[in-house]
């Protein structure tokens, strides 16, 4: 499948996480079942926050989880970063230290402040496959991102 194509169908994935939730196979992560939380493992790009998708960055913003090891690491648009992450009541939150350059975007720096608010405010993770598409949504009440597997994102 083509990249424009398969973006577009994880674009529809994401949106249809927040719309219609009921109909979507989808699974809160909350950090109790490891099995579920292996859903996260891996890297995520970015490609969608508070409803507007995310187009053009170069490189994209990433968030890589390792739920063997409790760590994060990754590109928020702005900068590269890494730390640990937990569970406390059902919310992820992360530690996490980085870089600290200027934002060459206004996109890269909303998906930036975006990222690390989520991360030290506490995030629900909610895990979606639609139409053969994994989608990660991070999301409290200041906003959202949603993410699509990277390696299904870079197949062609």
């Amino acid at each position: 499948m083509h990249l424009f194509a398969k973006s577009a169908t994880l674009l529809a994935a994401a949106a249809l996480v927040g719309a219609c939730s009921s109909l979507t196979p989808f699974t809160k992560l909350d950090g109790s079942d490891p099995a579920a939380l292996s859903k996260m493992n891996g890297s995520w790009t970015v490609v969608n926050t508070g409803g507007t998708k995310v187009e053009g960055m170069n490189p994209p913003a990433t968030i890589v989880f390792d739920t063997g090891s409790r760590s994060v690491s990754g590109f928020d648009g702005c900068n590269d970063f890494k730390g640990s992450y937990s569970f406390d009541r059902g919310l992820m939150k992360a530690n996490v230290a980085g870089t600290r350059r200027a934002c060459t975007s206004d996109m890269a720096r909303t998906i930036s402040a975006r990222i690390n608010d989520l991360f030290a405010q506490g995030a629900e993770v909610v895990d979606t496959t639609f139409m053969g598409a994994s989608v990660l949504m991070l999301k409290n009440a200041n906003g959202d991102v949603r993410m699509g597997s990277t390696s299904e994102l870079q197949k062609k």
